[in-house]
């Protein structure tokens, strides 16, 4: 499974599921921020990133200087998504006509969160243009977080109430978000993305009401698709840096004082074209050939539905 870019463990960071600090070498790709790793106490598997002191700068400032800690947030998710167009893993115009998949996916999501919680205030991290908010705002009081300026301001213009910057510094009228004031909290491919996904959790603990909801959508990396493609998995992009499995999730959901009602696979509905597009990534003759014919019979802008196993969607409750 390795790849033949080589790579020595000298001096590990901290599990951020355990704290342990003995973990063993799984692989390394390009396509990652650096070298994937995993953790030998509890098996958590995640990227030790050359540019950790940046990234952990950042959060650390975060409610001490909420200016400086934002700015740092945004310049680091526009160097991971400059990485990504460099490796040539999204193509700008395929996304930008995805809209209407988005659209779908979060009223699907919603509808799938409301056999849990139909109303009250929602909170969803890392809300990007505000789709999910949007179809949630008859049911639900919404408020969402967004690192990125543009998709923040963009979700903003849509109507939908947004702060740009991470969770810590979140605000509403002036005001820190209060303890115990949301009733659900969503994380939709988020927590993959945060530099301590433990300390995410601690502040959702905070916000969330007792007994409120927490639904979260990841990748699974216990799957036949890693196993099988390695370094090629379709999950390692540069803004990854953790991968759970059932059991580490649980542990992290648990240890954070929520208690898992429901952990199943999910799928996804998108655009033949945006599967075209994400061939490309295997072999680009193939999706050139495959993109031609879908233009040929208007198949571009077809709904697909897949579920490949390595995507989990869980629901926990705070405890």
């Amino acid at each position: 499974m390795n790849s033949n870019l080589p790579f020595s463990i000298s001096t590990p960071q901290a599990c951020d599921l355990c704290g342990a600090t003995d973990a063993e070498f799984v692989l390394s790709t390009n396509r990652l921020d650096g070298p994937l790793v995993r953790c030998r106490n509890c098996q958590l598997v995640y990227v030790v990133v050359g540019s950790r002191d940046r990234k952990e700068a950042a959060w650390d400032n975060l409610g001490n200087c909420p200016t400086i800690a934002s700015e740092q947030v945004a310049a680091e998710m526009v160097r991971l998504s400059e990485r990504a167009k460099e490796l040539a893993l999204v193509e700008p115009h395929v996304e930008q006509s995805e809209q209407p998949w988005r659209e779908l996916m979060a009223r699907e999501r919603l509808g799938d969160l409301k056999r849990f919680v139909g109303g009250g205030r929602l909170l969803e991290i890392g809300c990007s243009t505000g789709e999910m908010l949007l179809a949630a705002k008859d049911s639900f009081d919404t408020f969402g977080v967004e690192a990125d300026a543009i998709s923040s301001r963009t979700a903003r213009e849509r109507g939908v109430q947004c702060f740009n910057g991470a969770l810590a510094d979140a605000q509403i009228a002036g005001e820190k978000l209060a303890d115990a004031s949301f009733d659900v909290a969503a994380l939709y491919h988020v927590i993959e993305h945060f530099p301590s996904p433990r300390a995410e959790l601690t502040e959702l603990h905070r916000v969330l009401k007792p007994g409120g909801w927490l639904a979260i959508e990841t990748p699974n990396i216990a799957n036949v698709w890693f196993r099988l493609l390695g370094a090629r998995w379709r999950q390692f992009i540069p803004d990854h840096i953790f991968f759970f499995t059932p059991q580490t999730i649980r542990r992290l959901c648990e240890e954070t004082g929520f208690e898992i009602v429901e952990l199943r696979n999910a799928g996804k509905a998108m655009s033949a074209r945006l599967l075209i597009s994400r061939i490309g990534r295997y072999h680009q003759p193939t999706a050139r050939a495959l993109s031609a014919i879908s233009r040929q019979f208007n198949f571009d802008d077809r709904t697909i539905r897949l579920n490949f196993g390595d995507v989990m969607r869980l629901y926990a409750r705070r405890k």
